[in-house]
């Protein structure tokens, strides 16, 4: 694997930074397991040198249209499926994770060749065994043991993808019909 430019680092960590701000909104009702239904069509695109978004309607890859969480006892899965195939590469896949000990962020980026993953609370990495984030075509699955996170009772999870192009990046909050820079958080979703 050949190392990964610092430019490209820094935006990847800019990216998955301004994806892990984390907004939240009414509450879904508590339960062991989340199935949610993202808007189509709600991607929303800006360049590098504006903070002014607009929606992109074509952009398919990172169209995310159903967030699945499951939170067992041993193990919170966070799934999520795309409208189009996700692109290989200069992508970030983001997940919030906001527990009763604090909140914590799940990156796994794809940039110059290059494949990280990483869970992070308060930008110190966490160690964790088992730890995994995996993309397929349309999907990618984010695979946390409940003991590196604290083993909380509940949590709440909010998800987003995004992508770069050129001097444009694109981005989708899979819980919201906007982004804004912020992942909408779900309810508190039980351990079950």
């Amino acid at each position: 694997m050949s190392p990964v430019p610092r430019t490209v680092l820094r935006l990847a960590a800019a990216l998955a930074g301004a994806l892990g701000l984390v907004a939240t909104g009414p509450g879904l009702a508590s339960a062991a397991d989340l199935v949610h239904t993202d808007p189509a069509r709600d991607v929303v695109t800006a360049s590098f040198s504006s903070d002014k978004e607009q929606v992109a309607p074509g952009e398919r890859g990172i169209d995310i249209r159903k967030v699945r969480v499951s939170h067992g006892t041993d193990t919170l899965v966070i799934h999520l499926r795309t409208r189009g195939r996700l692109p290989r590469k200069g992508v970030i896949l983001n997940a919030a994770v906001r527990t009763p000990g604090g909140t914590y962020d799940l990156a796994h980026l794809r940039f110059a060749g290059a494949t990280e993953s990483a869970l992070v609370i308060g930008g110190t990495a966490v160690p964790c065994a088992g730890f995994g984030a995996e993309q397929g075509r349309r999907t990618a699955t984010f695979t946390v043991p409940t003991a590196c996170i604290g083993d909380p009772a509940w949590v709440r999870v909010g998800v987003g993808v995004a992508r770069t192009s050129g001097k444009r990046f694109y981005a989708d909050d899979g819980l919201s019909r906007t982004t804004g820079m912020r992942l909408k958080l779900s309810g508190r979703i039980a351990r079950g």
